[in-house]
């Protein structure tokens, strides 16, 4: 097993009486540093974290605090330090054994006591998927002396999955937090640079979750467990929902983002909309950080072959193009192009996702400037039936009914304040319980206009306390449930519903989607008030 000093990244280190001013201004002039040391001599004294860091600056007043103060005033003065010879299989029992709050913070690597280095959480999880494929390669090359080695590798590789699933679902309960922190701020009448920090904040915080979620996806696929979930899908409203999501970004990056579609507007094709969003997201989100100022173009072209539907799909930028000698790697784990790609996971889910539809991807550079990333696809044609809405992003928007009365159940402290928040920021009341039995027995004691229900709860959990919830005679029973959980998977989803649930809204909590959730979720409950109203009146 390598040991840390592999994974440790050098970034040049500040001493102990640089301003805290200067110390944003480097974050500001280098979006991708998430940690810097602070170094007395060669000797570490402390670690600023660039999260932990702009939260400090972006509160109120703390601007003045910070700015002209010795960095030693924000600093973590007590980060984790490791020697660079230390294995990183041993490292990472230690790291996980402190809790999700200790991976966030980063740490710094070490010799005989001198700065080396230092790590983050994207490190690590690059290190454990590295050691994955290492494994699974090693294992498949011994297939064909031992017959159990396909099984052993399996095993191997679920278990990373699982680890990692895991894991990314511990750390989305401390992001939830700051993201729907860093929201409240945004909407507090702050000063243009404090909103821009803010922004910073949400931004940094967004792309941990999707390196998390990648590396989920790469482990799943290199176990062989990336499944696909194939229904009818409308290419033409795929393209408008891609268009949707990502105008706004592009417009805050100063780039002209063209999205087209070409074909029929009435095919339809079977397969999984969500992966092909997901590679599409991917591939625009990869173009627009290499096309500043300058034009992103994703097109796709679909049109009837046989009993098919064949697709042919094209993101193009006017960027610097991809290093000659990368074209062809681009697409393996933490290959990155000509500049940064977050943890280079992306594009390699993005060709996981196309092999697994039988399909083919690459990338080109183009004539003149830019690059081109390309797949196509062949998939069974379809008619699309009228959908049928199953999650919040799908729900009518409805205004909330007067003053509603709410109760929160999560087990999470940081949660429940920010579900409160957000409730009284939607003007609604609320009530606290930890668990699904202290929800069990409130909603028999109180009357509630819906509840926003955790899933993964001691004692007992969203599930069954929904389950134990829609047992209970009318009106108590027939309450609406808002499922509020970082396990939002399209399945996990369709579970939800199916047991009397509302609406899925993912963690971390977008106020907007919530706010959606909750409209929904009561307009429901009041149109059937009414029916029975209305029957009872007719009696």
């Amino acid at each position: 097993m390598p040991t840390i000093e592999t994974l440790s990244e050098r970034p040049k280190p500040v001493a102990p009486t640089t301003l805290g001013c200067e110390v944003l201004a480097r974050f500001e002039r280098e979006p991708d540093t998430l940690v810097i040391p602070v170094v007395d001599g060669d000797r570490p004294v402390g670690l600023v974290e660039r999260t932990a860091f702009l939260e400090k600056i972006a509160a109120r007043f703390d601007h003045a605090l910070y700015d002209l103060r010795p960095i030693t005033f924000a600093m973590d003065a007590e980060p984790a330090v490791v020697e660079a010879g230390v294995r990183i299989d041993a490292f990472c029992d230690i790291m996980l054994k402190g809790g999700p709050a200790a991976l966030l913070r980063g740490f710094i690597v070490t010799r005989n006591g001198a700065y080396s280095g230092v790590g983050t959480a994207a490190t690590l999880l690059q290190a454990v998927n590295t050691r994955q494929r290492e494994q699974n390669e090693q294992l498949a090359e011994q297939a064909a002396i031992l017959s159990d080695t396909r099984a052993q590798a399996i095993a191997a590789a679920r278990a990373k999955s699982q680890f990692l699933a895991i894991m990314s679902h511990e750390l989305r309960t401390p992001m939830n937090g700051v993201l729907a922190v860093a929201e409240l701020l945004r909407r507090q009448p702050l000063t243009a640079t404090a909103q821009a920090h803010v922004q910073t904040i949400v931004d940094s915080s967004e792309t941990l979750l999707r390196i998390l979620q990648d590396a989920v996806d790469l482990s799943k696929a290199e176990a062989g467990e990336l499944e696909l979930a194939s229904t009818p899908t409308a290419l033409r409203a795929l393209m408008d929902d891609i268009q949707s999501m990502w105008e706004p970004r592009a417009s805050q990056d100063g780039v002209t983002l063209l999205v087209g579609y070409e074909g029929d507007t009435e095919l339809a094709a079977v397969i999984d909309g969500v992966r092909l969003k997901q590679v599409f997201n991917n591939l625009i989100g990869n173009a627009l950080k290499f096309a500043r100022n300058g034009v992103v173009e994703a097109g796709l072209k679909a049109w009837v072959e046989g009993d098919g539907i064949r697709m042919e799909a094209r993101v193009r930028d006017d960027g610097p193009g991809v290093d000659v000698d990368r074209v062809d790697s681009i697409f393996e784990p933490f290959v990155h192009g000509s500049g940064p790609d977050g943890a280079g996971l992306g594009l390699s889910i993005c060709r996981q996702v196309i092999d697994r539809m039988g399909g083919r991807i690459w990338a080109e550079n183009n004539k003149g400037r830019g690059a081109t990333f390309a797949f196509d696809l062949t998939a069974p044609r379809a008619a699309v039936e009228a959908e049928v809405q199953s999650n919040v992003a799908d729900l009518a928007s409805f205004d909330l009914t007067a003053a509603p009365h709410i109760l929160i159940v999560d087990d999470n402290a940081t949660n429940r304040v920010v579900a409160q928040a957000l409730c009284e920021m939607f003007g609604c009341s609320s009530e606290l319980a930890e668990d699904g039995l202290e929800a069990l027995q409130a909603v028999q004691e109180s009357r509630y206009d819906l509840v926003l229900m955790d899933i993964k709860m001691p004692r007992m959990d969203g599930v069954q306390a929904t389950q134990a919830i829609r047992a209970l005679p009318a009106p108590v029973g027939r309450v609406p449930i808002v499922a509020l959980t970082a396990n939002a998977d399209p399945e996990d989803a369709k579970h939800y519903l199916s047991i009397g649930m509302a609406a899925v809204v993912e963690k971390p909590i977008k106020p907007e989607r919530l706010r959606m959730a909750m409209n929904a979720a009561l307009a429901v409950a009041q149109d059937v008030e009414n029916e029975d109203a209305s029957g009872r009146s007719a009696a």
